[in-house]
């Protein structure tokens, strides 16, 4: 049994759901029955995908493993990110060096189309053997910037190269991304599903962002994509628009009052929810001004974006910090009075008050009830909202609220 089995059980029964209460509506039940069933039909080929899959890399490593004679896998070496910088001129990937860390990236594409985060891609080749990534639930994953970093990387390495494999990785990485998206737009942390938090529809760590920024930039056709096909260009453009849908159904309404978005979002009720015992169901600063900042780069946005803008802004100018500063690891916020705003990382849903986490499970109002270890382990405090605010004082003079 694979491991997203919860999942793909819940999913089954919510459509399933969904189908006869259409069946029972007292609207015509032919048109509402008919999308109630397409819709078990996306789920139930979603599900399958990421079995099949999830069994392909498997059957990969395990093939290695036994010419080998190892009854598990070794791991490749362990880094914050991927053990180089990913910021280079196309003039790099003509370098030795930049073509020794492309053979690097290659060799760590899993058979599946993705890359896995934390996993040195700068010291050697994976061996045969050895597991695509460091850690299990993410291999292969979009978190920390995985696989959206690789497949941008590899669209620059062919177009300063010519290199067909990395034309070909890079759509294998592509497809990964297109297949990986819920029927409702969003995204999990890893694909093939792995299960718990990480099935979230998830905007944490900028996940949600990042592929949509690579399905703007292929939609597009331009720079570095200019190598794409009409087909992928086009498969692009849906793809994003509908997680454009799911990142307007999934911004909070709070009371009434149309606010931010959530860390994560449960895959089926796109409700805020719950990841790690220290991550709270709840509203976040960080993570939305991401989704708010790539809102502001589409052209010719809907009425319904600029609302979406207009209203996140709205919100952090309500839950704003002035006077103060906090420094991480400190028990009380610090008075000073040129501060730039600061924000608290999560706010309760419903009352906009800022809380805080620990790993019992406990939710605090004051971040000095929260264990030393957390509070110098977590920024809890962000600053980040102020240079997308200054933005959207620009944006909101061409995008005035109706």
């Amino acid at each position: 049994m694979f491991k997203q089995s919860a999942l793909a059980l819940a999913l089954m029964a919510c459509a399933a759901l969904t189908h006869t209460n259409a069946a029972a509506s007292a609207k015509p039940s032919n048109e509402s029955g008919a999308v109630a069933q397409q819709q078990t039909n996306d789920w139930a080929a979603y599900l399958a995908s990421s079995q099949q899959l999830q069994q392909q890399d498997q059957a990969v490593l395990e093939a290695e493993l036994k010419v080998l004679g190892q009854k598990s896998p070794s791991r490749p070496a362990p880094t914050k990110e991927f053990g180089f910088d990913t910021e280079q001129p196309l003039e790099w990937f003509n370098t030795a060096e930049g073509k020794r860390i492309m053979d690097i990236i290659l060799s760590f594409q899993t058979p599946s189309g993705g890359w896995s985060k934390r996993t040195d891609m700068a010291a050697h080749p994976r061996l045969r053997g050895q597991a695509f990534g460091v850690e299990d639930d993410y291999i292969p994953t979009f978190d920390n910037g995985a696989t959206s970093t690789q497949v941008t990387l590899l669209a620059r390495a062919f177009k300063a190269t010519g290199g067909n494999r990395y034309r070909t990785a890079f759509e294998r990485g592509l497809q990964l991304i297109l297949s990986a998206q819920y029927p409702n737009g969003g995204w999990p942390q890893s694909f093939p599903l792995v299960g718990g938090y990480h099935d979230h529809i998830t905007y944490n760590d900028a996940l949600m962002h990042d592929l949509m920024v690579v399905l703007h930039s292929v939609a597009k056709g331009k720079n570095e994509f200019d190598f794409v096909t009409p087909a992928q260009r086009q498969a692009a453009q849906a793809s994003l628009e509908r997680a454009l849908e799911c990142v307007l159904k999934s911004q909070v309404m709070n009371n009434g009052v149309l606010t931010v978005w959530g860390a994560q979002h449960d895959a089926k009720t796109l409700q805020p929810a719950k990841a790690r015992a220290y991550e709270m169901a709840a509203l976040t600063s960080s993570e939305s001004v991401w989704m708010l900042d790539f809102l502001m780069t589409l052209d010719n946005p809907s009425p319904a974006i600029i609302n979406a803008v207009h209203s996140a802004a709205a919100w952090y100018e309500t839950t704003k910090i002035t006077g103060k500063t906090w420094v991480r690891g400190a028990a009380t916020l610090t008075d000073k009075q040129d501060a730039p705003p600061m924000w608290a990382r999560f706010y309760e849903l419903g009352t906009n008050k800022p809380i805080f986490g620990d790993r019992d499970d406990s939710i605090h109002y004051e971040v000095g009830k929260v264990s030393k270890e957390r509070r110098e382990g977590y920024a809890w405090y962000t600053n980040s909202p102020n240079a997308v605010l200054k933005r959207y004082a620009k944006w909101a003079k061409k995008y005035p609220r109706a």
